[in-house]
């Protein structure tokens, strides 16, 4: 331990002869100053090179209390002894309440005392300060760490958290979460049981993984080390621990785990549409040889001219139901061929959906009969119109009836409703067939998906085409269609909600609405760049009955191309679109061809900022998606006029 440097106070040199000599005994190296008056006093406070005093109570130019406190007030930490033989026990009072650390009469057997209480207090101070300087390292050390560590009683209430764990759970201070009890943060209740149970048993717990949540709300991926600490009769005292927040690689962990599931799925993906392409040319030969096979086998035998005439007629209505049956089948792969290319038009125009409806309950009321499968229909609304190809809308709604009747048991029922949903009109056909299971249904209006996929030991024929085509009609014509089963053996619904034609009507040479008349576009080639199949095709068809010359393109090299060899009248643009988009393809026709088109951006880009850009861009008007058609046609003939 360092020797003290010591401020002898006392105006007496005698007694401060016998002092020193008392003290060197115990510190032979001892440092020390003698202070008589004011001025030495002050010098000394100013060099600040003392760590213990020792003063006289009565002193020529002061009082050893008015020492005490100046010394109080500039060195607060060190050490004063009083050395008296003037003062009193009221003072020794006084002096001790003051901060005195001890006080020694002055008498010639004293002097030894004196030393003694310097070395006392000296040891007590040296102590003192090492335990600062420790309880200063250890709160550097508690609030550095990047771990939040904390202290808890045995309820689980925070004592005490260093400021990692307080920013970690979303606080600014520690007050603010002491006396909160841990078991608020953990985002699961078994979690904090099992903590607290493992702590209770083995007195440690190591790399707990868990989640937490900040005042925030926010979920905190955390690894958890605490110990449970208990006093020598195993009576529990505190908890303490450290929680390390792993956020970042847990989530990164997630990530990987969701990356390798998504490869995981995209492969069996892969694989199923491998195996339904597969079953599906298998099937395919399968429905194209059945009927064929019939129609070869009947002409041999009419050939041989060894047939009877109810023969004979066998022979030909085989023959020509076989043929049909084949046509249908072709007819079914042209229309998934025209969906996928995009190519299927329509011929719209207003049409009473339950006429279409009971019309193509006429065509299949024979096949019903002949399974004794009682056919019964609740259609309202006769008036209500759809703007509607009818052709293709009798091919739906056929469609859906043969498939009922298909997969609907003798003795059977199918129900044919209508009802109004919001400004659509409701179709359902109801049946009490064998239902399509829960595995199935997501997938029911797929291309090339059937309940039953092993060509082999199917029950029922068909390509599996139907359904998937339905669902591209009832979408171009506007509307949507859904299917609902309670699962197999429950027989199943399917519902087909067309809008209903309200603002909009069309009629086959002036087109009007609700606003008037709607202008013509006769005489005018419009450029459509769009590179979505359907919207496409929609913005066609409405162009098209208003009398324009439609050309249209799916990206913007094409579309410079057709520009150059159709010099159009109009220019209308989606925007996003793969490899180049919307905005390069006005740039080059303003800045390239040097045209000055009237151009139109149709985008579903609909913000403030988006508008701006396709003006600066060059075009003309920003049409947010989705427009209404005869506000469409008016704008185009506005931009011709001008």
């Amino acid at each position: 331990m360092s020797e003290p440097k010591v401020l002898i106070i006392d105006d007496n040199p005698s007694d401060r002869a016998l002092a020193l000599r008392e003290l060197k005994k115990l510190f032979p190296h001892l440092q020390y100053q003698e202070i008589i008056d004011a001025a030495s006093f002050e010098a000394a406070l100013e060099r600040d090179n003392f760590n213990i005093v020792i003063n006289d109570y009565q002193l020529g130019w002061t009082t050893g209390l008015d020492i005490l406190n100046r010394i109080r007030k500039e060195k607060p930490k060190c050490p004063v002894i009083m050395f008296t033989g003037t003062g009193s026990e009221e003072i020794a009072v006084s002096a001790m309440k003051a901060g005195l650390d001890d006080y020694v009469i002055k008498s010639p057997k004293h002097y030894m005392r004196l030393a003694a209480a310097v070395r006392s207090v000296w040891q007590r101070s040296q102590q003192q300060l090492a335990l600062e300087e420790f309880k200063q390292s250890y709160y550097r050390f508690f609030e550095r760490i990047p771990l939040g560590l904390y202290r808890l009683n045995a309820s689980g209430e925070i004592i005490e958290a260093n400021s990692t764990l307080i920013e970690m759970l979303g606080y600014d201070r520690e007050q603010d979460l002491q006396g909160k009890n841990i078991a608020k943060y953990h985002l699961q209740a078994e979690d904090y049981l099992a903590w607290q149970r493992q702590l209770s048993q083995e007195r440690s717990l190591e790399e707990f993984e868990g989640q937490i949540e900040s005042r925030q709300q926010e979920p905190i991926w955390v690894r958890h080390n605490a110990i449970a600490v208990k006093d020598a009769e195993g009576n529990l005292i505190c908890y303490e621990g450290a929680i390390a927040d792993i956020t970042a690689s847990k989530q990164a962990e997630i990530e990987r785990v969701e990356l390798l599931n998504r490869e995981r799925q995209a492969k069996e993906e892969a694989e199923t549409l491998n195996r339904i392409k597969d079953e599906f040319l298998a099937t395919l030969s399968h429905e194209l040889r059945t009927p064929l096979n019939a129609i070869i086998g009947w002409i041999q035998l009419l050939r041989s001219g060894m047939m009877s005439e109810a023969q004979i007629n066998k022979a030909i209505n085989v023959i020509d139901r076989n043929a049909k049956a084949q046509n249908q089948l072709i007819d079914d792969l042209l229309d998934v061929s025209r969906i996928i290319r995009g190519t299927m038009s329509l011929e719209l125009k207003p049409t009473k959906a339950i006429e279409v409806v009971e019309a193509s309950l006429d065509t299949v009321r024979p096949s019903a009969a002949a399974k004794h499968i009682e056919l019964t229909t609740q259609l309202k609304f006769s008036s209500i119109e759809v703007n509607g190809d009818v052709e293709r809308l009798q091919q739906v709604f056929w469609n859906l009836l043969i498939n009922a009747i298909k997969f609907t048991p003798a003795g059977g029922r199918i129900t044919v409703n209508s009802r109004i949903k919001d400004n659509t009109i409701a179709i359902e056909v109801t049946d009490t067939g064998q239902g399509i299971a829960a595995d199935v249904l997501p997938y029911i209006f797929d291309r090339f998906r059937q309940a039953e996929s092993k060509s082999s030991t199917r029950t029922k024929g068909g390509l599996g085409l139907g359904l998937a085509i339905v669902r591209h009609l009832v979408e171009i014509h506007g509307g949507r269609v859904m299917a609902h089963s309670p699962g197999l053996g429950k027989g199943s619904t399917f519902i087909v909600e067309l809008p209903i034609l309200q603002s909009v009507h069309i009629e086959s040479t002036a087109p009007k609405s609700n606003n008037g008349n709607v202008p013509s576009l006769a005489g005018l080639t419009l450029l459509v760049v769009e590179d979505e199949v359907d919207s496409r095709e929609m913005l066609t068809l409405i162009l098209k009955h208003h009398g324009a010359k439609i050309i249209t393109a799916d990206s913007v090299q094409q579309a410079l191309i057709l520009y150059e060899q159709y010099k159009p009248d109009i220019l209308i643009s989606d925007i996003s679109m793969p490899t180049e988009d919307g905005y390069s393809l006005i740039q080059q026709i303003r800045h390239q061809k040097n045209s000055d088109i009237p151009a139109i951006a149709l985008t579903a880009f609909a913000r403030e900022e988006d508008k701006q850009q396709a003006i600066e861009a060059g075009f003309d008007l920003h049409l947010p998606k989705p427009i209404d058609s005869v506000e469409l046609i008016k704008f185009i003939s506005q931009l011709v006029r001008v």
